[in-house]
């Protein structure tokens, strides 16, 4: 009689899932309320509604994280749970690469444990939820091009070089900011990498890299020209990087506690890490030394604490993919115990974090459940006329955008935009400010952070935001001035 054989259980992809779903509960669990958390919520309800109605986003920007919201609001029915529902699920995709790069590691649990880090991380736990959800579904992509570039040497050139230009498509249609992320790393892995070959070849990588770029640039500045001019800034005046650096703003206000973490432990462990890669780095094969150290130098770049104020939540937010991604890589080459104790500690401190900051919840919403209860009550009390525009704070606008359904602009836009296109301005207040703050509340990183500048004729471009917002200028003619609606904490008054 023959015996059946039974499969194996694959122990260290069953925790892994475990761990997945671990943190897309824990991720739902901070967005069960009415509103999403933080300022920027609703920016995405309005963009994917925009694409069910007239098959274009409100607000220019890249795409892909829409479409994907859209294809999910479909499946259930409801564009607000689609929304939750991305926002929960895109990050949790980063097991997958995460899952590919440890499944060989001498310990099951590895794997789990990292991707439970990896999404349990106080930036990608609290800082993005809501917010920042762009940000969030991109980093699963840098996770993979780290996989990527951790097997080069495992595959044929053509099929790696075929993933990395397909991950570096879909980084360009999702965040911007993780695909400057994504080239640091890739341009530092390759000079590690390729550090043996003569100048000549050096040269036609220089002419190669230079080519692609441009092509990059343009098709930025044709598809999304409010990033495109953001980036541009970026890469014109490096000096505006280090204007007003971090750390003095540190003395003067509490920043959010996940930037601080990201900040410190970038700084403190990408530094002891690289320590332990030079001491071992003969154990490892030249790919994922180059990758180690790429990923070293581009934590602690981004962590710097001279960043000025205005790139910073940009810059140490991102910071702790690619010190996660050289942790990863030392402990499974590293016999040292105290390579693993460094790194055991990043581990458990990123998760004790986690753990105390979640009884809190997340952020808070761009205004109180009670105000978008009043707000909702507004739009059927009161009918902006046709060709209006409303001014709002910024978090405020998107809501009324989402409720009201009218084409809106932030406060801080409003005396440097042409809105003769418009026949009406109105301006719609609450009595709460939930929506402002100082640099050591989220609303502060949200202001800088925030999406593209509401447009006055969608899509439109986007601007920095480099002042407070000012009191809207009042025509007082032909009855401005006048309130024309003013219930609970909502108040509506007609500007011109």
């Amino acid at each position: 009689m023959t015996k059946t054989k039974l499969p194996t259980l694959n122990l260290a992809l069953v925790l892994s899932i475990l761990a997945a779903m671990t943190a897309l509960i824990a991720k739902l669990t901070l967005t069960s309320g009415a509103l999403l958390p933080g300022i920027d919520g609703a920016y995405y309800w309005v963009q994917v509604r925009s694409l069910f109605n007239d098959a274009t986003l409100a607000f220019e920007d890249l795409p892909l994280v829409f479409w994907i919201q859209s294809l999910i609001a479909f499946l259930v029915s409801d564009i607000e749970v689609g929304v939750r529902i991305s926002d929960a699920l895109l990050p949790t995709l980063s097991a997958i690469p995460i899952y590919l790069m440890l499944k060989n590691s001498k310990q099951v649990w590895l794997p789990a444990c990292a991707i439970l880090v990896a999404l349990l991380h106080p930036v990608q736990l609290f800082f993005f939820t809501g917010d920042f959800i762009k940000n969030a579904a991109a980093m699963p992509l840098v996770f993979l091009l780290g996989w990527i570039l951790h097997t080069w040497g495992d595959r044929k050139i053509m099929w790696s070089s075929l993933n990395l230009a397909a991950t570096f498509s879909l980084l360009a249609l999702t965040h911007f900011g993780a695909m400057l992320l994504s080239a640091m790393i890739l341009v530092i892995w390759s000079v590690f990498y390729l550090r043996s070959r003569p100048l000549a070849f050096w040269v036609r990588i220089g002419a190669i890299t230079l080519a692609l770029s441009a092509v990059l640039f343009v098709a930025l500045a044709l598809i999304v020209p409010a990033r495109f001019a953001r980036l541009f800034e970026f890469v014109s005046q490096p000096e505006t990087i280090f204007a007003d650096p971090f750390w003095q703003l540190m003395l003067i206000v509490n920043p959010e506690p996940a930037i601080i973490f990201a900040m410190i432990t970038g700084q403190l462990f990408s530094i002891a890490l690289t320590f332990f890669l030079w001491k071992g780095r003969t154990k490892f094969n030249n790919a994922s030394l180059a990758l180690a150290a790429s990923s070293l130098v581009t934590a602690f770049l981004l962590s710097s604490p001279f960043v000025g104020y205005e790139w910073a939540s940009r810059l140490i937010a991102l910071s702790w993919v690619p010190l996660l991604l050289a942790a990863m890589l030392i402990w499974q080459a590293s016999d040292r115990v105290s390579a693993k104790v460094t790194i055991a500690t990043f581990a458990i401190s990123t998760l004790v974090l986690a753990l105390v900051l979640f009884p809190a919840g997340a952020k808070r919403s761009a205004i109180t459940d009670h105000e978008y209860t009043e707000l909702i009550a507004a739009s059927n009390d009161f009918k902006f006329p046709d060709k209006s525009i409303v001014v709002a704070r910024h978090g405020l606008e998107y809501l009324i955008a989402w409720t009201m359904g009218t084409h809106v602009i932030q406060e801080e836009s409003y005396q440097d935009e042409d809105l003769s296109d418009y026949s009406s301005v109105f301006l719609l207040t609450t009595e709460s400010q939930v929506g402002y703050g100082g640099y050591g509340s989220y609303e502060g990183y949200g202001a800088l952070n925030k999406p593209p500048t509401p447009s006055t004729k969608p899509p439109q471009g986007s601007k920095p935001d480099e002042k407070p917002p000012v009191e809207p200028k009042v025509d007082k003619s032909s009855g401005a001035g006048e309130v024309v609606y003013k219930k609970g904490k909502i108040t509506i008054t007609r500007l011109r």
